[in-house]
């Protein structure tokens, strides 16, 4: 009889650390990680490994259910807009795949947000507009699917990187390898020799406040529950992983 093949999502909101999450995934022997493809090939076209996996940003990448705009496609395959394609297949779709799971990482929304303007040159409403649209779609699906949505903070990644990735291999039932802890490393962005501590609450340490509780109270909201099911995420002997919040 041949092995159960096992799919893995990474999902969370543009520069929320979804590439080095999933770079340090599948540094594990047993894991074949792609990076952002949205073609839907990874679920069957990733040879040789138990686990195969992707990573896609919410909501520029993949929505929860597919938006098919055939102006928009088409100007993006002119190179008219610069963004990376849409996943032609939704979050819920891939869900329908019952050996299928999803780690989600959540970021402060103050660092999430700035960094997508100046790293990524969004002006404030769309950043802000994407890490609502994110956190919305992680607490919903977690909610939702508590045994299949395992939440993490970029915090607790980068503070406690460990403790994370020990919760992400207790919840796909895989031992913890030593070489996930170097996944930085492999980044293949932003290789460092050491995971960059700096990057936890780097606005609030500067004491920027872009006050997305006005323009996102929900979003917002939902953010604070994500993090408060995790416990003190400041500290760094919190727990990582996010027990799912109330539906």
């Amino acid at each position: 009889m041949l092995p159960q093949r096992q799919h893995l999502l990474v999902i969370g909101a543009p520069r929320s650390g979804t590439t080095l999450l999933a770079t340090m995934i599948g540094r594990h022997t047993d894991v074949g990680m792609l990076n952002e493809d949205v073609t839907g090939g990874w679920i069957d076209k990733v040879l040789g490994k138990p686990w195969s996996g992707t990573k896609l940003c919410v909501p520029n990448q993949i929505q929860l259910q597919p938006k098919r705009f055939f102006a928009k496609r088409l100007f993006k395959n002119l190179g008219l807009v610069r963004e990376a394609p849409r996943s032609a297949r939704g979050i819920l779709e891939y869900l329908a795949v019952p050996e299928l799971k999803i780690v989600a990482i959540i970021r402060d929304g103050n660092d999430a947000v700035a960094s997508m303007m100046k790293r990524g040159g969004n002006r404030f409403a769309k950043a802000a507009r994407r890490w609502g649209t994110a956190v919305q779609t992680i607490y919903t699906l977690s909610a939702r699917y508590p045994d299949r949505v395992l939440v993490v903070s970029y915090e607790q990644l980068v503070l406690s990187p460990e403790t994370v990735m020990r919760a992400v291999c207790a919840f796909l039932q895989l031992p913890l390898q030593a070489g996930m802890l170097d996944g930085h490393k492999f980044n293949p962005y932003y290789p460092q020799d050491e995971i960059d501590r700096s990057l936890a609450y780097r606005q609030k340490r500067a004491q920027v406040d872009l006050h997305l509780e006005d323009v996102l109270p929900d979003a917002v909201r939902q953010y604070d529950a994500l993090m408060a099911a995790q416990g003190d995420s400041d500290s760094d002997d919190a727990p990582a992983v996010a027990h799912p919040p109330p539906a």
